[in-house]
């Protein structure tokens, strides 16, 4: 490698200017993609549950190990106890050959220990004094186990000329758990030989009992090798391939999502994912949500679009006019004081057009920034309608309409802004006498009602016979800028007086809603909650 006249060994231009130096890394890229982290979390969730899986199973089988290590130890002890008899007799001479025989006889029991990982104890009864430890550690202290169970082992068949005649040796054993120095140990004993003094030597055999890491790597270590090279590959297979499909079934069911986002930010507004292409309810719920969200920004999009075609002609018609009649005044053509009367009175009213179409786009955007605040208090729905009724019962009768008023036979008191709920309730008369045609009915009325959770509230309802509204349009009678054109015909607003009583019965607390046939008429309803 080249090195600098300084020392420094060269480096590349872009970490030497202090920026990061950054590797084309493949398994970066897909960790960074939305299959890929589905994958990695799926595998390490699949092996942490293995893991979890595999120490419960350790656990549960704690007790059957520590069975099988205590019938291990039984095994071990009767053949212990019946060679250790055999050669004991010539430990108990008190000479040089007895001193031998004593030195073999220990040596014996510690080469026992040493084949089984265990220890050896020769305890003296019925003081429980130690007389002997393979570890030499509690030589002359007491015994004293935790636990005690006491039970036969099975008959030993000895071999005749070893140790004797062929005979059965029952042996009586007592096994349990005992704590030396802290640390706990099973043990199983039995009695090795008594003596004249009425005194006995018991042949104690202890294992520590492992640790549950200890216990893990226990049972590893019995398992094969290639057993378990092989058991730990497939369960890596297994759980990549499962895995991969699960993060697969979510990336695939999420595609037509990221479609539908980049066909909407294109101007595709028609686009709508199929709920049913995947089988994931998360994901068709999600899938649902997208396709209402679509509805309604194709909804708001159709409304900005009639908004146009509407207030464009109700703002071109008044300003004609406007511009007409007031050229006609200033130019001399409306030279009679008749023929000035009826330009002024013209302008006026198509100034007062122009007004009520602010005044109404103004409201809107009050609503809609939580600005217009209601000033509610205790109100008789009855007077309140009544006056409504009597306002417009002059122009019912230049239109030759039917106006009847049925109010309720008490007073319903509601908490109401009676400003606004004047004006909702008019939008509504004024577009049935609108309607209407000359010879129709048009019926207001109040009652009082209960909904199915005892409830009470008052229903307003305001009756035509005029043509009708098509179910079809129903739906959309209540959204902003929209006008039903082709059966109420005629160009009296932009289609936001409606809108407006919607958002004026909600801010109440209410509810508004329209029944209707074509060439049978209209109903709409108002619902607002009583005075509790």
């Amino acid at each position: 490698m080249a090195r600098k006249k300084n020392g420094d060994f060269c480096r590349p231009a872009a970490l030497a200017a202090g920026q990061p130096l950054t590797m084309s890394n493949p398994f970066r890229r897909f960790a960074d993609t939305l299959s890929g982290r589905l994958l990695l979390t799926h595998m390490l969730v699949a092996a942490a549950v293995l893991v979890v899986a595999a120490l419960l199973v350790l656990i549960l089988q704690a007790p059957v190990r520590t069975e099988f290590m205590q019938r291990r130890m039984n095994d071990w002890l009767q053949p212990a106890i019946i060679v250790a008899r055999s050669g004991l007799a010539g430990t108990l001479v008190d000479d040089e050959s007895g001193a031998q025989m004593r030195a073999r006889f220990l040596n014996y029991l510690r080469t026992q220990a040493d084949a089984q990982d265990g220890r050896v104890l020769l305890v003296e009864q019925p003081g429980s004094q130690i007389l002997f430890d393979t570890d030499d550690a509690l030589t002359g202290q007491t015994w004293r186990p935790l636990t005690a169970h006491r039970s036969e082992l099975r008959p030993l068949r000895t071999r005749p000329g070893i140790l004797g005649p062929a005979q059965q040796s029952p042996i009586i054993s007592v096994s349990g758990r005992a704590n030396l120095d802290g640390v706990p140990w099973a043990y199983t004993s039995a009695q090795l030989a008594a003596t004249n003094a009425g005194s006995s030597v018991d042949l104690v055999i202890l294992k520590e009992q492992p640790t549950f890491l200890q216990t893990i790597i226990q049972v590893i270590s019995e398992i094969p090798r290639g057993l378990l090279a092989v058991i730990g590959l497939a369960l890596v297979a297994l759980i990549f391939v499962l895995s991969r499909w699960t993060a697969g079934a979510v990336s695939r069911g999420l595609s037509p999502l990221m479609d539908g986002t980049r066909a909407l930010a294109e101007g595709n507004l028609a686009y709508r994912v199929d709920t049913q292409a995947t089988a994931l309810a998360e994901v068709q719920a999600l899938s649902s949500s997208f396709n209402q969200m679509a509805d309604r920004v194709q909804q708001s999009q159709q409304a900005q679009r009639d908004f146009i075609a509407n207030v464009s002609h109700d703002l071109k018609t008044p300003l004609t006019s406007i511009q007409g009649y007031s050229q006609a005044l200033l130019d001399g053509t409306a030279a009679t004081a008749a023929s000035q009367q009826r330009a002024a009175l013209v302008i006026n009213q198509e100034a007062q057009r122009l007004a009520n179409l602010v005044e109404e786009v103004i409201d809107l955007a009050r609503l809609d920034s939580g600005r217009l605040t209601l000033r509610q208090q205790q109100e008789d729905i009855n007077q309140l309608v009544g006056e409504l009724a009597e306002a417009f019962a002059p122009r019912s009768e230049a239109a030759q309409i039917r106006f009847t008023w049925r109010p309720w036979s008490q007073p319903v008191m509601a908490a109401v802004d009676g400003d606004r709920l004047r004006r909702a309730i008019a939008n509504l008369v004024d577009n049935a006498l609108t309607y209407t045609p000359a010879g129709g009915t048009v019926t207001l009325s109040v009652q009082q009602r209960t909904d199915a959770e005892s409830r009470g509230f008052v229903e307003i309802d305001v009756a035509d016979t005029g043509p009708g509204i098509p179910p079809e349009e129903q739906q959309r009678i209540f959204e902003r800028f929209y006008r039903v054109d082709k059966s109420r015909g005629g160009n009296h607003s932009a289609g936001l007086g409606l809108a407006i009583v919607k958002e004026i019965v909600e801010a109440h607390g209410g509810t508004v809603g329209v029944r209707s046939t074509p060439e049978a008429g209209s109903h709409f309803w108002v619902k607002l909650p009583l005075a509790t």
